[in-house]
């Protein structure tokens, strides 16, 4: 009898868990498909220049205020939204900084693809930047991470996110 009261408490516990890892993989994706790829002003130079103090600081000044991966897990053949928000104070309001951007997909030490803009241009304010990165569906089980680097004349990043994959669609 209290083999199968211990038996049924597991077997509850297993499918809470497997429901929640299910719930997590379905906001993960819904919050991606509301992130259409490109570019989008979230705040002014001046406002941003008010926030940084960047009369003060040489100029241009950039922060990479956030980057992120949604959803963290994913399964082969689906897609992953790489999100980077950064605030730039440009000499003056109007002047953009041009440079190259690369961004590399890595698996076990190893670049499995590439995209590099020699032209890319840092805008001066607070952007968001979304681009969707299809896994392919013959990808393997594994940690990858989405390296993004920058560099211009005066101004350089690099900023590494990972996430992880699974083998197969999840239902």
């Amino acid at each position: 009898m209290g083999d199968q009261k211990a038996l049924a408490m597991a077997f509850v516990l297993a499918a809470i868990a497997l429901s929640c890892q299910t719930s997590q993989r379905i906001a993960g994706q819904a919050q991606r498909m509301l992130r259409p790829p490109g570019e989008k002003l979230e705040a002014l130079p001046e406002r941003v220049a008010e926030e940084y103090g960047c009369d003060r600081v040489a100029r241009p000044f950039l922060r990479l205020e956030r980057s992120e991966i949604v959803p963290a897990r994913v399964a082969a053949g689906d897609a992953v939204n790489h999100r980077m928000v950064y605030a730039l104070c440009a000499a003056r309001p109007t002047d953009v900084v041009r440079g190259a951007l690369e961004t590399r997909i890595l698996h076990e030490g190893r670049t499995l693809g590439r995209d590099r803009d020699l032209g890319y241009e840092l805008k001066p304010g607070r952007w968001v930047v979304d681009a969707t990165v299809e896994i392919p569906s013959a990808a393997q089980d594994g940690i990858y991470a989405i390296e993004v680097v920058f560099e211009s004349q005066s101004v350089r990043f690099r900023d590494e996110k990972s996430f992880a994959v699974a083998g197969s669609r999840v239902p």
